[in-house]
């Protein structure tokens, strides 16, 4: 999947979606998604790392940690602003990054 299609493909989930270049590749910056957290949907900021990401596959960095669904919770502070997220490995990059999106999202409901 090139960066172009990808994006293009997060925009319609997020018209706001903007691709953020980082040293280790491709960043997506979704801001106030709507998610559903244990039956109920909080809005939260969302960063997709479609690629490679301190040891994991892909990653998911949400503006706010949801400490009762996943494990592990970690903060990281990515383009100057903290962002957390949990220890959920084995979402391929080779998804296309909506895909990718979906799976991580998966784990908050």
């Amino acid at each position: 999947m090139t960066r172009q299609s990808g994006i293009a493909a997060l925009r319609r989930v997020n018209r706001f979606a903007e691709l953020w270049d980082d040293v280790g590749g491709p960043l997506v910056f979704l801001p106030a998604m709507k998610v559903v957290h244990g039956g109920e949907v909080a809005t939260v900021d969302c960063l997709l790392a479609p690629r490679a990401h301190t040891s994991y596959t892909t990653r998911l960095f949400l503006s706010q940690p949801f400490p009762d669904r996943g494990q592990n919770w970690t903060v990281h502070q990515i383009m100057g602003r903290a962002w957390h997220t949990m220890s959920y490995q084995n979402v391929p990059a080779s998804l296309p990054w909506t895909e990718i999106l979906a799976n991580h999202l998966a784990v908050l409901r």
